[in-house]
């Protein structure tokens, strides 16, 4: 695999993990919208949370690196929305 398709794989890699974290804070507010709550599901949720974070921090950097290799030269804070355009073409199957 070259390059530019590590830094693909990665940034494909790094969105599904985003989209498990969007997932955690549903259930999450789900679990907190009810009456009496479930501590223990409440509990685990909480734990996943945090680990999806910290997997997601811990990853910043090689994904500023990830975009680096694909031709983008800032953080994915800072995309334009014809920057998020072009990334969505790129990492399409």
């Amino acid at each position: 695999m070259n390059t530019e398709d590590e830094a693909k794989q990665y940034l494909i890699d790094y969105f599904i993990q985003a989209n498990k974290l969007n997932q955690t804070i549903a259930a999450l507010n789900q679990l907190r919208e009810q009456d009496q709550p479930d501590q223990e599901k409440l509990s685990k949720k909480v734990k996943e949370y945090g680990k999806i974070l910290d997997k997601l921090n811990s990853g910043k950097e090689k994904m500023d690196n990830s975009l680096k290799d694909l031709g983008f030269d800032q953080s994915l804070a800072n995309f334009s929305q014809e920057d998020l355009n072009k990334l969505a073409k790129i990492l399409e199957p």
